[in-house]
């Protein structure tokens, strides 16, 4: 795993073992890290003549090296984007002679201001996030909240919104097209396509995110008392204890995993997606799929739909590992489901995301659209 902290023009300090005793009965009650915090938060307090900025700095070090040791359990993308953001924003500060922790208001302002025009403002949100991130974790304030830098955020994101920039989503794969692939693949004597139909099909069902549907293992499919499947899904981008989400899946759905299961010889144990060799064969496999190997399925199950059924993808940009959750959003938006039904089914903590995936579907519902449909016909 890539240091967080390494080669940063801060020191960081070996020492994982804070050296502050605690004074009062609270501090009897708090970890190193918090009496560490306590002390930081007293020392800003100082007056600058006579502040002690090396012990300061020293806390600094030993705050973010516990952080890092922290980080370890940090999920794999969310350190990735940290990591890349933070080293980023450290390489600006380099070149502008600027300490990257502790930031200044004013600095975190102008770089801000100087990547405005280069990247989306959603980028720029991430850019906040990671500044955020790592001050806080060095128990420091952050530069990205006051009051200056949210109004900043608040005119940059009003004048992209004039200049036309729209949040993009991932193309729809909807229920048509997942029609048109069981009709020509599941009949196939290539095991790939197989496998790639039963990804698509559990996919769309479930809901679930690229790195949910990767982790699949045949511990978590179990059966109803109807004959369907109820998978568990124990962890996911918005729960990460706590009793795990349970996802019904149709017959259609199990039928498409048991012939691809079927034909690759698998023992019911362990993941249940792997990687298919040239030799049409699967092997052991101890990791999941990939996020690449996920979206490459749904790119190639977009070119073969648009090779058979070019009217049904008109338009459309190829699909990839979140094109299911977007399609599957609007079709039961589309079939009259509610706001809020679909967004127990895709598991979502707030309807914003249904209303993001199905905008089109939605404004087709609206009062004035309904109501302009049948005063046009009189």
């Amino acid at each position: 795993m890539t240091s967080l902290i390494k080669n940063q023009s801060y020191s960081v300090t070996t020492n994982t073992e804070s050296d502050i005793k605690p004074k009062t009965v609270n501090d009897l009650l708090l970890d190193g890290r918090s009496l560490m915090q306590k002390e930081l938060r007293q020392l800003l307090e100082s007056d600058i003549d006579s502040a002690p900025f090396e012990r300061i700095s020293e806390l600094i070090s030993m705050l973010l090296h516990d952080f890092e040791l922290s980080s370890k359990d940090m999920k794999a993308n969310t350190f990735k984007s940290l990591n890349s953001n933070w080293y980023q924003f450290c390489k600006w500060c380099e070149q502008h002679s600027i300490t990257p922790i502790p930031c200044s208001v004013n600095h975190f302002e102008k770089y801000i201001l100087e990547h405005t025009s280069r990247v989306k403002f959603n980028t720029l949100k991430v850019y906040s996030w990671a500044v955020q991130t790592m001050h806080l974790a060095a128990g420091l304030p952050s530069p990205t909240e006051p009051l200056k830098i949210k109004k900043l955020f608040e005119t940059i994101e009003s004048t992209k919104l004039t200049e036309g920039e729209f949040t993009t989503q991932a193309s729809a794969f909807n229920v048509s097209h997942l029609d048109v692939l069981e009709q020509e693949l599941s009949g196939s004597v290539r095991l790939i396509d197989l496998r790639d139909l039963a990804i698509l099909t559990v996919a769309y069902e479930s809901m679930l995110r690229e790195s949910e549907l990767a982790r699949i293992t045949f511990e978590q499919l179990s059966f109803t008392r109807d004959g369907r499947g109820l998978l568990i899904v124990p962890i996911t981008k918005s729960r990460h204890s706590g009793e795990p989400d349970k996802v019904v899946l149709s017959e259609k759905c199990l039928d498409a995993i048991d012939q691809y299961v079927d034909a690759a010889g698998i023992i019911r144990s362990g993941l249940i997606f792997r990687k298919v060799h040239k030799s049409n064969r699967v092997g052991q496999q101890n990791k999941p799929l990939t996020g690449v190997a996920i979206d490459n399925v749904f790119n190639n199950a977009f070119h073969r739909v648009s090779a058979s059924s070019p009217g049904l993808v008109r338009g459309s940009a190829p699909w990839s590992g979140h094109s299911a959750r977007v399609g599957a959003c609007q079709d039961l938006l589309a079939a009259g489901f509610s706001p809020l039904e679909v967004q127990v089914s895709g598991r979502w903590s707030s309807p914003t995301m249904v209303y993001r995936y199905g905008r089109d579907i939605l404004a087709e519902d609206g009062a004035m659209a309904k109501f302009r449909s049948k005063t046009s016909k009189v």
